[in-house]
């Protein structure tokens, strides 16, 4: 992706949105490993019900634990950043729980309160007018987000089928789009298709591949055809070619015998 960028932020930018950069969406988990249960008896009578316990997942419950430590380290980093570059009234020791600890969602939300308010009056706007624009603005913001991803779905599977790709080069495809400031969400959203920007992405890969390719089948059929001339046709025993009975100056073999007789 295009440094930090997640899939999310790539999607939200297509849909016309802004990715919130004081609390970045964590990074795509990668696939979760599912703890096998044990399956359920069939009709089984009242006093044989009993819960079944879940086999534990070790890897998924580091997984998860360490999503939810990225997801708590970015929010905080998140808000400190917005915070200290932001021009806020505000102070931290005022948001300061009983254990000491900084209560960073209660000082996001009033950074939001702030920033509101900032925004409704450099439009005229009360702020719950403003608030409620805003709130229309996401909800069709999430609509495009949605439309974009069944669109996405239909081509990545075109795509797939079409230069038999695995998820691996489906993953590399996006992120070589995206070095190269072609966001795919972006693409599909202005009327193009993937099949398009992947020979875009790659052109000269794939015009390297279609000349050796063709090199390679122009060399095939010239070896195939020098192969056909240096063999000379081989007769046909059942049907021989026929006797050569007549001598160069026409006469024929039976009248040269005939002549060589009557000369004795």
């Amino acid at each position: 992706m295009d440094g930090d960028k997640t899939l999310d932020d790539i999607l939200t930018e297509a849909a016309g949105g802004t990715p919130a950069p004081e609390d970045p969406a964590p990074e795509d988990p990668a696939p979760e490993d599912p703890a096998p249960e044990d399956p359920a008896p069939e009709d089984p009578a009242p006093e044989d019900v009993k819960p079944q316990d879940k086999k534990p997942n070790p890897i998924k419950e580091i997984r998860d634990q360490l999503k939810t430590t990225k997801a708590e380290r970015d929010k905080i980093q998140g808000a400190i950043k917005r915070f200290t570059s932001g021009d806020y009234d505000l102070k931290l020791k005022d948001f300061k729980t009983e254990d000491g600890e900084v209560d960073y969602d209660a000082l996001v939300e009033a950074m939001d309160d702030l920033d509101l308010k900032a925004k409704a009056e450099s439009k005229g706007l009360a702020p719950e007018v403003q608030a409620e624009i805003e709130r229309i603005e996401r909800e069709k913001i999430e609509l495009q987000k949605q439309k974009l991803q069944v669109s996405m779905d239909k081509a990545l599977n075109n795509l797939q089928l079409t230069h038999k790709l695995d998820d691996a080069a489906v993953n590399n495809f996006f992120k070589d789009a995206m070095a190269v400031k072609m966001n795919p969400y972006q693409w599909l959203a202005q009327g193009g298709n993937l099949n398009q920007l992947y020979n875009t992405i790659y052109f000269d890969r794939l015009v390297k591949e279609a000349t050796e390719k063709a090199v390679a089948d122009a060399k095939a059929k010239w070896d195939e055809a020098a192969g056909k001339g240096d063999r000379a046709p081989k007769p046909n025993p059942a049907n021989p070619a026929p006797k050569n009975t007549t001598v160069e100056d026409g006469i024929s073999l039976a009248k040269l015998l005939e002549d060589a007789a009557s000369r004795k």
